[in-house]
């Protein structure tokens, strides 16, 4: 719309601009006819008024000049009536009519001047051509004159007008261009659709600033962990975007998990984790979180963070095989999110396991224990966002000795 605006705004300046050189040009064409127009008009009467006088002087043919005389009268007035088809002006037009006026009384005292010289009455017709033809003739040149001044006047009162507008279109151009695009974006605004949660957790995510630690915090290695809630071998059922389950923990908390995910992305030691990790495990209402971490060799996970098992647990928890047949290596090799149902006892868990992905590909993952017989969708995408947050800050770690033989 604003491109539209802004288009429409420039050919109907453009437009303008051209009306404006049209008119600008028409008007001094018009000007320099008038200036032409007057002074032949001047000239001619001049003339007119020198064969008045030749007619009377002694030894003159008369009939010559005063044919002369009337061939300039005729002269001057169409003069006269060009000059008014090229003015504009009622002021100009009054002093033309004016002149009209007099031209008529100079040629009528011609006629009796001329009848003065037919009867050998010479001093009359030298009385009425020098006397009472002078005021006449002298009306008649200062008419044309002030005619002449008017429309002039008027054209440059119209050109300083045209001057003004066509400085004053590219500012008006612009406040509209502005304006267009203030009410574009109000509107806009006004009729934007209430987003979900789901997209407002989606946009904080976006908004968050970027990390301002190095890429990579070593991993802490903790004692052994305790292995996932069932020591039978489970079914493992991946992750459908379709599934309806009924939620089983509480409503996500949007300001709590935007803050962790703030913290997390300013973690600069790695004694600031456990208590990130407690943060974490509100967030998912886990009561055990492990990150687990591949080795260099890219054969084994190792325990890497831990929260919410016991001393005996940890230190009965050893390192899982990629290979092996658990939710949490399948997690791994699949580079998908897998869950992993409860017995069906009332107070049962189920967990949860979320790979850690970066551009170098998959570096471990996170596994929690999470109440209700299955995660709900809701928790999968929290433990999501926890993983995506986590994948930067862990590297793979080097297998110890043992693991090195042992491979």
């Amino acid at each position: 719309m604003l491109f539209v605006v802004s288009a429409l705004l420039a050919s109907a300046a453009a437009f303008q601009a051209f009306r404006f050189s049209q008119s600008d040009q028409l008007n001094r064409t018009r000007l320099a006819s008038l200036e032409r127009e007057s002074g032949n008009v001047l000239v001619t009467l001049s003339e007119m008024r020198g064969a008045q006088m030749a007619y009377l002087a002694t030894g003159q043919g008369p009939d010559f000049w005063m044919r002369r005389a009337t061939e300039l009268a005729t002269q001057v007035d169409s003069g006269l009536t060009r000059m008014r088809s090229v003015t504009t002006d009622l002021v100009a037009h009054s002093h033309l009519d004016a002149a009209s006026t007099a031209l008529a009384d100079l040629v009528q005292l011609d006629g009796r001047a001329r009848s003065a010289v037919d009867g050998n009455q010479r001093f009359l017709a030298s009385d009425i051509v020098f006397a009472d033809g002078l005021g006449s003739a002298q009306q008649l040149a200062e008419s044309v004159r002030a005619a002449r001044n008017a429309d002039t006047a008027a054209v440059e009162a119209v050109l300083a007008r045209d001057r003004v507008m066509q400085m004053a279109l590219v500012p008006a151009s612009l406040v509209l261009v502005l304006i267009t695009a203030w009410l574009a974006g109000s509107s806009r605004r006004s009729g934007a659709p209430a987003r979900s949660e789901a997209e407002e957790l989606a946009q904080m995510l976006r908004d968050l600033p970027p990390p301002v630690k190095a890429p990579g915090i070593p991993a802490t290695i903790t004692a052994p962990v305790a292995t996932p809630p069932s020591a039978a071998r489970l079914a493992v059922t991946p992750v459908s975007p379709t599934a309806e389950t009924q939620p089983a923990v509480p409503a996500l908390n949007l300001p709590d998990m935007a803050e962790l995910c703030v913290d997390l992305a300013r973690v600069i030691d790695g004694r600031d984790m456990p208590a990130l990790l407690n943060r974490a495990a509100g967030c998912l209402g886990a009561t055990g979180i492990i990150v687990w971490v591949i080795d260099t060799a890219g054969v084994r996970l190792t325990p890497a963070l831990t929260h919410g098992y016991s001393e005996r647990v940890l230190s009965r928890l050893g390192t899982l095989e990629v290979a092996a047949d658990n939710v949490t290596s399948l997690s791994f090799r699949s580079v998908r999110p897998q869950v992993m149902p409860g017995d069906g006892s009332t107070s049962t868990s189920s967990a949860v396991a979320v790979p850690l992905v970066t551009t170098e590909g998959c570096t471990g993952v996170l596994s929690a224990e999470v109440p209700g017989q299955v995660p709900t969708t809701e928790c999968v995408a929290v433990a999501r966002i926890l993983a995506a947050q986590l994948a930067a800050m862990l590297t793979p770690v080097e297998p110890s000795a043992q693991q090195a033989a042992q491979a």
